[in-house]
């Protein structure tokens, strides 16, 4: 098992790899600018830049267990969409997530968390109530978690839903599968979809 020391020794060993006087190399893999800013599941096993087949630094990720909003996440995609003007915010989940695996316990089994990740819990059976999915599968409240939280970002954030009436930002809800690592698309807000006007589109 791990303990402090050996979590720290190992990211140093790393950094002494990373920082090696080759520098020319490295700085052709790093960005000047993200492409887009992906809101992530924080137990995901994939990195964003590994999913999308990005160089580092071209996503700015902001992550947190299940999901959860709260201003620290906002105003991190705030300073992406309005200073960094970044077109792009995906909200991405993973199948097998385990907040979506406590979100189905406390649904079924009123198996509520304690501390701060009864939070998570909460936002995310809201977004079973508001999309009315069955809860039946964690696909199923993965998905309907997704497509709320990418709403939840447009209803809560002026200066995001500013940025997506204008079409200079859009939102993509999606998940990755476990297995492929393929990102599937559940819906898209703002002019990223085909279909033209659509300020929703549900995949």
């Amino acid at each position: 098992m791990s303990n402090p020391s050996s979590a720290w020794h190992r990211l140093r060993t790393g950094n002494e790899l990373f920082s090696v006087p080759d520098r020319s190399s490295r700085s052709e893999l790093i960005s000047d600018r993200p492409v887009a800013a992906v809101f992530r599941c924080a137990d995901t096993a994939m990195a964003s830049e590994m999913v999308f087949g990005q160089n580092w630094g071209s996503l700015m990720d902001v992550s947190t267990w299940g999901h959860v909003i709260d201003t620290g996440v906002l105003g991190t995609l705030e300073y992406a969409v309005d200073t960094l003007e970044v077109p792009l915010i995906v909200v991405l989940g993973h199948h097998g997530c385990t907040a979506m695996s406590a979100t189905m316990r406390a649904w079924h089994d009123a198996e509520m968390p304690d501390g701060a990740a009864r939070a998570m819990v909460e936002q995310a059976m809201s977004s079973i109530l508001r999309r009315g999915s069955a809860a039946d599968s964690l696909a199923a409240i993965t998905t309907a978690h997704v497509v709320e939280t990418g709403l939840a970002l447009l209803d809560r954030s002026p200066a995001i839903g500013r940025r997506v009436d204008a079409a200079n930002c859009g939102i993509v809800c999606a998940a990755t599968d476990q297995v492929s690592g393929r990102v599937r698309v559940y819906a898209t807000i703002g002019a990223v979809g085909e279909t033209d006007g659509a300020l929703l589109e549900c995949v």
